[in-house]
Parts: C-alpha cells; sequence; structure tokens
C-alpha cells in the first residue's frame, strides 16, 4: 500500500513539475516578446536620434538644405562642398543604421518607412548618392539601395 501512495505522490509531483515548466515557459515566451519589443523601439529611436543630429545640423546652415532635400547638384571646390560632404557622410551614416537595425533587430523588419526614406534621400540628394557611390564600402548595407536612375520618379510609392 504505501508503494502505491509513494507512487501517486510522485506522480502528482512529476505532472505538477510539467505544468510549473510549461507556465515558465510561457512567462519567458511574454518577457521575451515584451523584451524585444522594448529593444525594437529603442533601435528605431536610435535611428531617428542619428538623422535628428544630422537635421539640426542643416537647421543651423539652412543654405545647405537644398543639397539634401532640393536635388541640387555638389558645389564647387571650396569649403560649402566640404560641409555638403561632411553632411553627407553623416546622412550616409544614419542611413545605413537605420537599415542595419531594421534588418537585424526582432520586430523591426516590418519598418518598411526607412526603405521608402532611404529611396527619397537618394532620389533628392546627389551629395548622398555620390558619397555612398565613392565609398560603397563605407556604407554597406546603405549600398545595395542606391536606385538605377537617380530620378524621383524612381522612388517607392507608398
Amino acid at each position: 500500500m504505501s508503494n502505491l501512495i509513494f507512487g501517486i505522490i510522485a506522480s502528482a509531483a512529476a505532472v505538477f513539475s510539467i505544468l510549473f515548466s510549461a507556465w515558465q515557459i510561457r512567462q519567458l515566451t511574454r518577457q521575451t516578446v515584451i523584451t524585444n519589443g522594448i529593444a525594437a523601439a529603442s533601435a528605431i529611436y536610435n535611428s531617428v536620434e542619428r538623422l535628428h543630429n544630422v537635421g539640426t545640423l542643416i537647421f543651423q546652415h539652412p543654405h545647405l538644405n537644398k543639397y539634401f532635400f532640393h536635388g541640387a547638384p555638389m558645389p564647387d571646390p571650396g569649403d560649402e562642398k566640404e560641409q555638403v560632404l561632411t553632411l553627407a557622410h553623416m546622412f550616409a551614416d544614419a542611413l545605413d543604421y537605420g537599415l542595419m537595425i531594421k534588418s537585424l533587430a526582432p520586430g523591426t523588419n516590418e519598418y518598411d518607412c526607412w526603405d521608402y526614406y532611404v529611396a527619397g534621400m537618394f532620389a533628392s540628394s546627389p551629395a548622398i548618392r555620390q558619397a555612398v557611390l565613392d565609398h560603397p564600402s563605407w556604407w554597406p548595407t546603405l549600398a545595395p539601395h542606391i536606385p538605377e536612375s537617380p530620378s524621383p520618379s524612381a522612388m517607392p510609392q507608398n
């Protein structure tokens, strides 16, 4: 009789252990989903923050705006050209980072607006296009996004 009672207790303990393990796995799965969501939001925030930093510099020098948002060709050699190239490199860094994060961080792969933004920047900024064309290995995630034709009509539509 004691063997039967011991067997029932052992079986109940085994069932309880399995149920408890299942509950722990469920909680871990929920925690992972939440953590991935927070990581994705943080990664997206970092991408946008990088763009804001470049935007702040352009805001402080509004005469450079045309080289990034209005299709103006690169200026002639001089101080302004150096400023445009520096900002183009910074813009390319931010765009490359955003694309890289989109491809790596769980929960960001559906962030397609980043692809459209990159296409729009390539269409409106010969300076960014030229910087990436000159040094594609510097921006390995961004370089494959350079369009065949730099015209705004090549931009993807939402």
